[in-house]
């Protein structure tokens, strides 16, 4: 007997209209349908055959208990107790699903957001894993008409990859409304897809032991919130990438603060367009770099104390405004030249190579130092330093992205499919921020707060649903969060 055929005990146990399949040493029963059509025959008769197409499992069969069906089987019952706590807050205090649906048709914000949703509750969560998800949280009764199988959330993506009209819409919309102080940086994520056209061997290869694809962010340093992205080409460096949205993109009147990867004079003269301006920081050993450090001669009455974020210092400063026609600032923050020094000198007496006392007395102009260069004329020292360093946010954000959300690797094939699903990401990353903008006014902990509000569920009574688990420091952080805790949801007849 082949390891496909059904032995003939077994199929006389069938259903009628049914067929049995084998898988290997299980029999599974599926309903069957026929249709009549006309077939034409290699002489040109017409004749009539009937075809035979498998529909969905309805059973098994065993040689014990013969046929089962799948109907009462606790897999198949409804589910009664949903996550709510978490959900609810979410629901309650984010305004992005208001965001997408200025753009989106109101059905396809929905299907955004909670995927979206999800994710930021769960982490990065693989399409296979949403739909249990979904079932068994309170998002299956705020959006009852939301699909999330595995085959909807696969043209959800290819839509949003290929069809970019209203992301790039929504993106724009964000950028409009935005504080006009933008950092834009790249971020790695794995990809072992041989079969994704945008991942490649890129500068994190060594690292990664993989290919890699590179998450292009615009990010609000003000709001602290993604504007817009997009995947790029493992290959493709920053400061190409940047171009695309330039391309993509109308943007004005708007600061951008970047890193020395952006460094190029192409990217600065798209910076500088349309009333925008820029900051980035020199590269160490270029002509221009070179020209300005052999000009440095601090005179420490130029200073001014930098105290932002838990970290104060104090900041001595040179501006040169008129080398090349363009402006430069050479800062040397002290509190970092300290800690820079005292490491130079730990390697020192701990006998590292390379670190040597000539080297102390070489390296002491270069601690805590940093040059920027900028095309904005009007701000002084003390801003331009500051908007610098709000950059920072960014990196914050991609440390969620990679610690939090645990967006770190994709096996993804489909190139469009990435593209849709960085969209999700840049929509969990706006969930996130919202949330946790409201969790540290209130000085609570956004990880420990989601935590205690996942406890509270809603349980089915007859045909209502209440939330249970209202203990005390449960009940009490809702409280303050203004969770509903009497939801008037009643399961549809």
């Amino acid at each position: 007997m082949g390891k496909y055929s059904v032995p003939e005990e077994i199929r006389k146990l069938r259903p009628a209209g049914t067929q049995v399949k084998r898988q290997g040493d299980r029999f599974y029963v599926y309903e069957t349908s026929s249709t009549k059509k006309k077939v034409t025959n290699e002489d040109g008769t017409i004749v009539w055959k009937t075809f035979t197409k498998s529909g969905k499992c309805i059973g098994s069969i065993t040689s014990q208990d013969g046929f089962i069906s799948n109907q009462g089987m606790l897999s198949q019952d409804e589910v009664t107790v949903l996550d709510y706590g978490d959900y609810a807050f979410a629901l309650k205090s984010s305004s992005t699903l208001q965001h997408l649906k200025a753009v989106f048709n109101p059905n396809d914000a929905n299907q955004i957001y909670a995927l979206a949703l999800i994710m930021f509750i769960n982490g990065f969560t693989y399409m296979c894993d949403v739909y249990r998800l979904f079932s068994e949280s309170y998002l299956s009764l705020y959006f009852p008409h939301v699909h999330t199988g595995e085959t909807a959330l696969q043209t959800l993506y290819e839509n949003l990859g290929r069809k970019r009209e209203k992301v790039d819409a929504f993106n724009q919309r964000l950028i409009d409304h935005s504080s006009h102080r933008l950092a834009f940086d790249g971020h790695v994520i794995a990809c072992t897809s041989e079969k994704n056209d945008l991942s490649e061997f890129g500068y994190k290869a060594s690292k990664l032991n993989s290919a890699q694809m590179n998450w292009m962010t615009a990010y609000d340093v003000d709001t602290k919130k993604p504007v817009a992205s997009e995947m790029f080409c493992g290959s493709d460096p920053d400061k190409t990438a940047i171009q695309r949205f330039f391309e993509r993109y109308y943007i004005q009147d708007t600061l951008f603060i970047v890193d020395r990867g952006f460094n190029t004079k192409d990217n600065k003269e798209l910076m500088s367009q349309n009333g925008n301006a820029y900051i980035v920081p020199m590269v160490q050993g270029r002509n221009d770099y070179n020209d300005v450090y052999s000009k440095i001669d601090f005179d420490k009455t130029d200073n001014f104390i930098y105290d932002k974020d838990g970290y104060s210092s104090l900041i001595y400063y040179q501006d040169f405004r008129e080398i090349n026609g363009k402006r430069y600032i050479a800062y040397v923050d002290t509190t970092r030249q300290a800690a820079e020094r005292k490491t130079y000198k730990e390697n020192m007496d701990a006998g590292k190579k390379g670190f040597t006392p000539e080297g102390l007395i070489e390296n002491e102009k270069n601690f805590g130092l940093f040059i920027l260069e900028t095309s904005a004329t009007v701000k002084s020292q003390y801003e331009i330093f500051c908007d610098y360093k709000s950059r920072w946010s960014l990196e914050t954000f991609f440390d969620y992205v990679d610690n939090t959300l645990d967006f770190n690797g994709l096996y993804q094939q489909d190139s469009c499919r990435t593209q849709g699903l960085s969209f999700i990401m840049q929509i969990s990353g706006m969930i996130y921020h919202e949330l946790k903008e409201i969790t540290d006014s209130k000085n609570l902990s956004l990880k420990a707060t989601l935590k205690t509000l996942h406890g509270l569920k809603l349980s089915k009574q007859k045909n209502d649903w209440k939330v249970q688990n209202v203990v005390k420091a449960k009940r009490t952080l809702a409280d303050v969060l203004g969770v509903n805790l009497q939801p008037s949801i009643v399961s549809p007849a």
